[in-house]
This record gives C-alpha cells, sequence and structure tokens, in this order.
C-alpha cells in the first residue's frame, strides 16, 4: 500500500515527532493529498521532494535518499513482478469488471470493513461480516493487551492517533494510516481492506481524532478493531442477516472500541458516565453504553 517514497517520508517525519498533519500544513498541501502521494495513489508533483525535504529539515544526505526512493515510486500499478498467472487475472479482472455478477461484485465489497457516516456505535443500522466467534469478555481482553502494550495502566485517555499514526509503524514499518478527502470517501468515514496493511481514514476524521473528537476518536480505534480481528478474514464469510451479534464483525469492532477508550480498570475514578466521557475522549452515547456493560458485569462499585 505505501510506496518506499513514502516508508522513507515517513520514517523522516516520525524521527521528527511530526504527524502527516503537521507535514501537510508545512507543505500547504491537505493532509489526504500527502497521504495519496505516499501511497502511490497520486504522483509525485515537481518541485514536491524538495519542498519535504525542506520541511523536514533533512540534511544532503538524506535528501538525496528521499529522492532517491521517489525515483524508485510509480504511481501506476506494476503487474511486471507479477507471475504470469498473476498478471493474467489481474488484466482478465480489469477487462470483465463491468460484466461481473452482482452477487460476485457485492462479495468482493463486503471485504472492506468501515465506518459509515450517520451510524451510531453499537446501534449500528446494517450487519458486518460473519465472523470467527468472539465473547465480550476475550474482545474486552484484546483491548486491556493493547492498552498494556501502548499507554501506562494508569493513563484513562488512550492516545489512539499516537499509536496509529507513530508506534504501529515500529511493529510493520509498511503499516500506515491512509488519509482519504471526503469526494473519495464519500459517507465512509473510516475502513479497513481485508488483507491490507492499512487503516484508512477520511480527512474530517483523521483530523477529528487527533483533535479529540469523541466520535472521532471512537472511528479510528473501530477500524483499529477490525485491522487486529478481521483482516485476514475470508471471502466466504459472506454477510448473513440473522447471524449472531457475537459473530457479527461490527459488533465486535464496536466492543473493542469502546473497551479500548474506556478501560474497566479506570471506573473507580469516574462518578458517572458523563465524567468516564470526557476524561476518556468520548462521545456521552458511547460512554453510556459501556458504563451500562460494565455495570452489568458488576464491575462498577
Amino acid at each position: 500500500m505505501i510506496t518506499s517514497f513514502g516508508i522513507a517520508t515517513r520514517k523522516f517525519r516520525l524521527d521528527k515527532g511530526l504527524r502527516l498533519l503537521d507535514l501537510a500544513q508545512r507543505l500547504g498541501f491537505s493532509s489526504s493529498f500527502v497521504s495519496a502521494v505516499e501511497t502511490g495513489k497520486k504522483p509525485i508533483p515537481p518541485g514536491y521532494v524538495a519542498a519535504v525535504s525542506k520541511a523536514l529539515g533533512l540534511s544532503g544526505l538524506e535528501a538525496q535518499e528521499l529522492q532517491r526512493t521517489a525515483d524508485r515510486s510509480k504511481s501506476a500499478v506494476d503487474v511486471d513482478a507479477l507471475g504470469g498467472a498473476q498478471r493474467e487475472l489481474v488484466a482478465a479482472f480489469a477487462r470483465k469488471l463491468d460484466e461481473l455478477p452482482p452477487e460476485v461484485l457485492e462479495l468482493i465489497k463486503q471485504q472492506v470493513f468501515k465506518s459509515t457516516e450517520g451510524d451510531v456505535p453499537f446501534k449500528r443500522h446494517r450487519r458486518g461480516l460473519l465472523v470467527d466467534p468472539l465473547s465480550t469478555k476475550i474482545i474486552w481482553g484484546l483491548a486491556d493487551q493493547i492498552r498494556s502494550i501502548f499507554a501506562d495502566s494508569q493513563q484513562i485517555y488512550f492516545p489512539i492517533m499516537d499509536v496509529l499514526e507513530f508506534r504501529m509503524c515500529k511493529f510493520d514499518e509498511e503499516f500506515c494510516i491512509v488519509v482519504c478527502s471526503k469526494d473519495e470517501m464519500g459517507s465512509e468515514e473510516g475502513l479497513v481492506v481485508a488483507g491490507a496493511n492499512c487503516i484508512k481514514l477520511r480527512e474530517d476524521v483523521y483530523e477529528g481524532a487527533w483533535n479529540g473528537v469523541g466520535r472521532d476518536r471512537f472511528t479510528a480505534c473501530h477500524e483499529f478493531g477490525h485491522y487486529l480481528m478481521h483482516r485476514q478474514v475470508t471471502m466466504a464469510r459472506a454477510r448473513e442477516d440473522s447471524h449472531p451479534i457475537y459473530r457479527d464483525a461490527e459488533w465486535q469492532a464496536d466492543t473493542f472500541a469502546g473497551a479500548l477508550l474506556m478501560n474497566s480498570s479506570h471506573l473507580n475514578q469516574f462518578n458517572n458516565y458523563e465524567d468516564a466521557a470526557t476524561n476518556c475522549g468520548m462521545t456521552p452515547m458511547a460512554a453510556k453504553v459501556m458504563w451500562s456493560k460494565y455495570q452489568k458485569e458488576g464491575l462498577l462499585r
């Protein structure tokens, strides 16, 4: 997903403690444009490498290294490196896309886990993919493990954007946040493509999450849940309207996001769910749902 130029740019940027948003502001571009260049969706504009080098304060040698990676990066999809059968499949798919039966296209589309504008966490209008069953306690345990890796045990406010943009790449340098414009994503606020190594966030959601907007923070955590639990889901697991809630990908991602933002170990520090919402950086509605879940489990004293 991310190009060699994107990897190099991100490395230099993170070494200097800068977000993609910070670099975009220094360059005078939108964060979605900078993200599109890093991922090869847009070609590298003339003078862009020099502008990035200046914005990041790179040395001469570092600027040369960045230019070399830019020269190696291409905006077109290179199929030459694929095997013969793979090239034939890509070419055939491109030729026949408009002829594919609707049910096949639907299966392909279902391989995208996404947050849609207007959907309310825990009260979504649509079911997600049918996935392996996971109980609430197992998902809460996963959220606890992630917190133990990325946050101090006493830290109430989980720094989801710092984790996604700065710290996840330490585990996998090819993991990235892809920021897309609203024109490109439309009503989709965030998504994870099955098998891909990235999380896509709409530009306003990306910026809102960095600015502490509760809904946007929840969306980022929701997509992180999809990334951790569902990105290897196979095509055979199609959506079923009647499948049990504990096998629903959207419910699982919501359950993970809620526990990641409001951890049960901090409940004794809150007076009520409104207090929890403020301290955890989430919406009152989502905090109320989590408060009720913890109460039913006997975790509130």
